[in-house]
Protein backbone atom coordinates (compact mmCIF):
# COMPACT_ATOMS: atom_id res chain seq x y z
CA UNK A 1 0.00 0.00 0.00
CA UNK A 2 1.56 3.27 -0.74
CA UNK A 3 -0.47 6.49 0.51
CA UNK A 4 0.64 9.82 -1.66
CA UNK A 5 -0.65 13.63 -0.96
CA UNK A 6 -0.33 16.29 -3.23
CA UNK A 7 -1.62 20.29 -3.56
CA UNK A 8 -2.06 19.69 -7.17
CA UNK A 9 -5.62 19.09 -8.10
CA UNK A 10 -4.68 18.50 -11.96
CA UNK A 11 -2.26 15.50 -10.83
CA UNK A 12 -4.69 14.50 -8.50
CA UNK A 13 -7.33 14.27 -11.03
CA UNK A 14 -5.20 12.43 -13.07
CA UNK A 15 -4.74 9.73 -10.73
CA UNK A 16 -7.74 9.26 -9.14
CA UNK A 17 -10.44 10.30 -12.15
CA UNK A 18 -11.68 6.69 -12.61
CA UNK A 19 -11.81 5.88 -8.99
CA UNK A 20 -13.97 8.48 -8.39
CA UNK A 21 -16.02 7.95 -11.26
CA UNK A 22 -17.03 4.64 -9.96
CA UNK A 23 -18.97 6.08 -7.21
CA UNK A 24 -19.19 10.43 -7.78
CA UNK A 25 -22.04 10.88 -5.79
CA UNK A 26 -20.27 9.28 -2.62
CA UNK A 27 -17.31 11.58 -3.69
CA UNK A 28 -19.14 14.75 -4.30
CA UNK A 29 -17.13 16.87 -2.34
CA UNK A 30 -13.67 15.76 -3.06
CA UNK A 31 -14.50 16.28 -6.79
CA UNK A 32 -16.16 19.81 -5.91
CA UNK A 33 -13.19 20.22 -4.52
CA UNK A 34 -10.84 19.72 -7.76
CA UNK A 35 -13.13 21.36 -9.85
CA UNK A 36 -12.79 24.74 -7.61
CA UNK A 37 -9.53 24.37 -7.22
CA UNK A 38 -9.26 23.95 -11.36
CA UNK A 39 -11.65 26.51 -11.74
CA UNK A 40 -10.23 29.51 -9.39
CA UNK A 41 -13.25 29.25 -7.01
CA UNK A 42 -11.50 27.57 -4.20
CA UNK A 43 -10.14 30.94 -2.55
CA UNK A 44 -7.09 31.39 -0.90
CA UNK A 45 -7.65 28.19 1.68
CA UNK A 46 -5.37 25.25 0.25
CA UNK A 47 -6.91 21.71 -0.31
CA UNK A 48 -4.59 18.46 -0.25
CA UNK A 49 -5.75 15.36 -1.87
CA UNK A 50 -4.53 12.32 -0.75
CA UNK A 51 -4.92 8.96 -2.88
CA UNK A 52 -4.36 5.37 -1.17
CA UNK A 53 -3.03 3.01 -3.87
CA UNK A 54 -2.63 -0.82 -3.45
CA UNK A 55 0.32 -3.00 -4.23
CA UNK A 56 -0.57 -2.99 -7.74
CA UNK A 57 -0.43 0.92 -8.33
CA UNK A 58 -4.23 1.03 -8.55
CA UNK A 59 -5.82 3.95 -6.49
CA UNK A 60 -8.09 2.25 -3.98
CA UNK A 61 -9.36 5.36 -1.49
CA UNK A 62 -9.24 8.99 -1.39
CA UNK A 63 -9.39 12.20 1.07
CA UNK A 64 -8.74 15.52 1.36
CA UNK A 65 -7.58 18.49 4.09
CA UNK A 66 -9.16 21.35 3.31
CA UNK A 67 -9.75 24.80 5.72
CA UNK A 68 -6.82 24.53 7.36
CA UNK A 69 -6.84 20.96 8.55
CA UNK A 70 -11.14 19.79 8.20
CA UNK A 71 -10.15 16.21 6.89
CA UNK A 72 -12.78 14.29 4.82
CA UNK A 73 -12.52 11.03 4.15
CA UNK A 74 -13.70 9.20 1.06
CA UNK A 75 -14.22 5.50 0.23
CA UNK A 76 -11.09 3.84 1.70
CA UNK A 77 -10.17 0.38 2.35
CA UNK A 78 -10.85 -0.19 5.70
CA UNK A 79 -6.77 -1.03 6.92
CA UNK A 80 -5.82 1.77 5.07
CA UNK A 81 -7.54 4.46 7.94
CA UNK A 82 -4.89 4.44 10.14
CA UNK A 83 -2.48 5.16 7.67
CA UNK A 84 -4.04 8.14 6.21
CA UNK A 85 -3.74 9.36 9.91
CA UNK A 86 -0.17 8.92 9.70
CA UNK A 87 -0.20 10.57 6.22
CA UNK A 88 -2.11 13.82 7.31
CA UNK A 89 -0.39 14.10 10.50
CA UNK A 90 3.14 13.73 9.06
CA UNK A 91 2.06 16.69 6.05
CA UNK A 92 0.48 19.29 7.83
CA UNK A 93 -1.22 21.32 8.47
CA UNK A 94 -2.39 19.06 12.06
CA UNK A 95 -6.01 17.97 11.26
CA UNK A 96 -8.83 20.04 13.73
CA UNK A 97 -11.65 17.38 12.28
CA UNK A 98 -12.66 14.41 10.27
CA UNK A 99 -15.79 13.48 8.75
CA UNK A 100 -16.90 10.28 6.90
CA UNK A 101 -19.07 7.18 6.77
CA UNK A 102 -19.04 6.62 10.48
CA UNK A 103 -16.61 3.57 11.00
CA UNK A 104 -13.47 5.42 9.00
CA UNK A 105 -14.48 8.50 10.95
CA UNK A 106 -14.32 6.90 14.44
CA UNK A 107 -11.27 5.13 13.23
CA UNK A 108 -9.31 8.14 12.45
CA UNK A 109 -10.27 10.08 15.19
CA UNK A 110 -8.87 6.99 17.60
CA UNK A 111 -5.53 6.92 15.91
CA UNK A 112 -5.27 10.37 15.45
CA UNK A 113 -5.53 10.66 19.33
CA UNK A 114 -3.66 7.73 20.35
CA UNK A 115 -0.74 9.67 18.02
CA UNK A 116 -1.64 13.12 19.65
CA UNK A 117 -2.61 12.99 22.99
CA UNK A 118 -5.56 14.78 22.07
CA UNK A 119 -9.08 13.99 22.27
CA UNK A 120 -11.86 13.42 19.15
CA UNK A 121 -15.49 13.59 20.08
CA UNK A 122 -18.48 13.58 17.42
CA UNK A 123 -20.03 17.11 16.36
CA UNK A 124 -22.53 16.28 14.24
CA UNK A 125 -24.27 13.66 11.75
CA UNK A 126 -24.83 14.89 7.90
CA UNK A 127 -26.72 13.02 5.74
CA UNK A 128 -26.58 12.54 1.47
CA UNK A 129 -29.53 13.48 -0.50
CA UNK A 130 -29.70 12.98 -4.05
CA UNK A 131 -32.97 14.55 -6.11
CA UNK A 132 -36.14 12.44 -7.78
CA UNK A 133 -38.88 13.97 -8.93
CA UNK A 134 -38.58 17.59 -8.05
CA UNK A 135 -41.75 19.59 -6.67
CA UNK A 136 -41.20 23.58 -6.45
CA UNK A 137 -43.37 24.92 -4.25
CA UNK A 138 -44.84 28.35 -3.90
CA UNK A 139 -43.55 30.70 -1.67
CA UNK A 140 -43.97 35.09 -1.38
CA UNK A 141 -41.41 36.24 -3.04
CA UNK A 142 -39.35 35.31 -6.40
CA UNK A 143 -35.93 33.89 -7.20
CA UNK A 144 -32.59 35.83 -8.48
CA UNK A 145 -29.28 35.23 -9.54
CA UNK A 146 -26.85 37.48 -6.91
CA UNK A 147 -25.23 39.91 -8.35
CA UNK A 148 -21.48 41.80 -7.31
CA UNK A 149 -23.62 44.20 -5.66
CA UNK A 150 -24.74 41.72 -3.21
CA UNK A 151 -21.83 40.66 -1.99
CA UNK A 152 -22.11 42.09 1.64
CA UNK A 153 -25.45 40.36 2.38
CA UNK A 154 -23.94 37.27 0.70
CA UNK A 155 -21.58 37.78 2.96
CA UNK A 156 -23.51 38.13 6.59
CA UNK A 157 -25.57 35.29 4.92
CA UNK A 158 -23.10 32.51 4.49
CA UNK A 159 -20.75 33.89 7.76
CA UNK A 160 -24.29 32.92 9.90
CA UNK A 161 -24.25 29.85 8.17
CA UNK A 162 -20.78 29.08 9.44
CA UNK A 163 -21.27 30.27 13.00
CA UNK A 164 -24.61 28.28 12.97
CA UNK A 165 -22.88 25.17 12.31
CA UNK A 166 -19.65 25.37 14.07
CA UNK A 167 -16.89 26.06 11.48
CA UNK A 168 -16.51 29.68 10.78
CA UNK A 169 -14.17 30.37 7.70
CA UNK A 170 -12.70 33.19 6.35
CA UNK A 171 -14.13 35.05 3.47
CA UNK A 172 -12.48 35.08 0.01
CA UNK A 173 -13.71 37.84 -1.59
CA UNK A 174 -12.30 37.38 -4.71
CA UNK A 175 -13.47 33.65 -4.81
CA UNK A 176 -17.14 35.10 -4.10
CA UNK A 177 -16.62 36.90 -6.98
CA UNK A 178 -15.77 34.23 -9.31
CA UNK A 179 -18.72 32.44 -8.11
CA UNK A 180 -21.17 35.13 -8.67
CA UNK A 181 -20.05 35.26 -12.18
CA UNK A 182 -20.21 32.05 -12.97
CA UNK A 183 -23.95 32.08 -11.65
CA UNK A 184 -23.90 29.75 -8.67
CA UNK A 185 -25.35 32.04 -5.87
CA UNK A 186 -28.68 32.95 -5.60
CA UNK A 187 -31.07 34.44 -3.46
CA UNK A 188 -34.98 34.73 -2.83
CA UNK A 189 -36.29 38.37 -2.80
CA UNK A 190 -39.36 39.23 -0.75
CA UNK A 191 -40.60 42.50 -0.66
CA UNK A 192 -37.50 43.74 -2.46
CA UNK A 193 -35.03 42.80 0.29
CA UNK A 194 -32.97 39.53 0.00
CA UNK A 195 -34.54 36.93 2.41
CA UNK A 196 -32.52 33.48 1.85
CA UNK A 197 -29.53 32.91 0.18
CA UNK A 198 -28.36 29.32 -1.84
CA UNK A 199 -25.07 28.61 -3.33
CA UNK A 200 -24.86 25.74 -5.91
CA UNK A 201 -21.89 23.89 -7.19
CA UNK A 202 -20.32 23.22 -9.97
CA UNK A 203 -21.03 20.30 -12.51
CA UNK A 204 -17.99 17.43 -11.79
CA UNK A 205 -18.44 13.82 -12.38
CA UNK A 206 -22.55 14.39 -13.71
CA UNK A 207 -23.15 16.03 -10.38
CA UNK A 208 -23.73 19.26 -8.86
CA UNK A 209 -24.41 20.23 -5.08
CA UNK A 210 -26.66 22.68 -3.80
CA UNK A 211 -25.09 24.31 -0.38
CA UNK A 212 -24.93 26.21 1.33
CA UNK A 213 -28.56 27.10 2.15
CA UNK A 214 -29.68 29.98 5.02
CA UNK A 215 -32.44 31.92 6.25
CA UNK A 216 -32.11 34.44 9.03
CA UNK A 217 -33.81 32.83 11.99
CA UNK A 218 -36.36 35.33 12.03
CA UNK A 219 -37.72 35.42 8.67
CA UNK A 220 -37.93 31.38 8.75
CA UNK A 221 -41.15 29.08 7.99
CA UNK A 222 -42.04 31.12 5.36
CA UNK A 223 -40.81 28.56 2.91
CA UNK A 224 -38.48 30.95 1.37
CA UNK A 225 -35.45 28.32 1.35
CA UNK A 226 -37.53 25.55 0.10
CA UNK A 227 -38.68 27.54 -2.75
CA UNK A 228 -35.12 28.59 -3.81
CA UNK A 229 -33.50 25.58 -3.46
CA UNK A 230 -36.49 23.73 -5.60
CA UNK A 231 -35.50 26.29 -8.33
CA UNK A 232 -31.82 26.20 -8.06
CA UNK A 233 -32.16 22.40 -8.19
CA UNK A 234 -34.42 23.10 -11.33
CA UNK A 235 -31.93 25.26 -13.14
CA UNK A 236 -29.32 22.80 -12.75
CA UNK A 237 -31.44 19.46 -14.00
CA UNK A 238 -31.97 21.22 -16.96
CA UNK A 239 -28.15 21.57 -17.70
CA UNK A 240 -28.33 17.86 -17.44
CA UNK A 241 -26.64 17.65 -14.52
CA UNK A 242 -27.71 15.22 -11.37
CA UNK A 243 -28.17 17.38 -8.33
CA UNK A 244 -27.70 16.34 -4.79
CA UNK A 245 -27.19 18.07 -0.87
CA UNK A 246 -26.19 17.49 2.18
CA UNK A 247 -28.25 17.90 5.18
CA UNK A 248 -27.79 17.93 8.93
CA UNK A 249 -29.24 15.13 10.57
CA UNK A 250 -30.32 17.03 14.24
CA UNK A 251 -32.11 19.54 12.25
CA UNK A 252 -35.31 17.79 11.15
CA UNK A 253 -37.22 20.54 9.52
CA UNK A 254 -34.40 20.79 6.53
CA UNK A 255 -34.16 17.20 6.33
CA UNK A 256 -38.10 17.60 6.26
CA UNK A 257 -38.46 20.20 3.71
CA UNK A 258 -35.73 18.77 1.28
CA UNK A 259 -37.83 15.66 0.97
CA UNK A 260 -40.95 17.31 0.61
CA UNK A 261 -39.62 19.26 -2.97
CA UNK A 262 -38.16 15.60 -4.02
CA UNK A 263 -34.92 14.69 -2.24
CA UNK A 264 -34.18 11.00 -1.40
CA UNK A 265 -31.68 9.81 1.15
CA UNK A 266 -28.62 8.49 0.20
CA UNK A 267 -26.18 7.81 3.02
CA UNK A 268 -24.98 9.07 6.00
CA UNK A 269 -21.60 10.58 7.08
CA UNK A 270 -20.32 11.64 10.93
CA UNK A 271 -18.19 14.76 11.83
CA UNK A 272 -15.86 14.28 14.70
CA UNK A 273 -13.66 17.39 16.29
CA UNK A 274 -10.27 16.55 16.67
CA UNK A 275 -8.68 18.31 19.79
CA UNK A 276 -5.17 18.84 20.47
CA UNK A 277 -3.88 17.65 24.13
CA UNK A 278 -3.16 20.62 26.63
Amino acid sequence: MRIDITGDAAHFLADAESFLRQDPLRHTVIATAVANELGGRAGTAATRFLTVREDAGRVAGVATSAFGGRIYLGELPAHSVAAVADAFLAAGPPPTSVEGVRADAETFGREWAARTGGSSAESYSARLFRLGTLTVPEAAGKPRLATVADLPVCRDFIDAFCVEIGEPRPFDEEAARRRIDAGFWWLWEHEGVPAAFVARQSETLGWARIGPVYTPPQLRGNGFASALTATVSQVVRAEGTDVCLFTDLANPTSNKIYQAIGYEPVRDFVHYTLTPAG
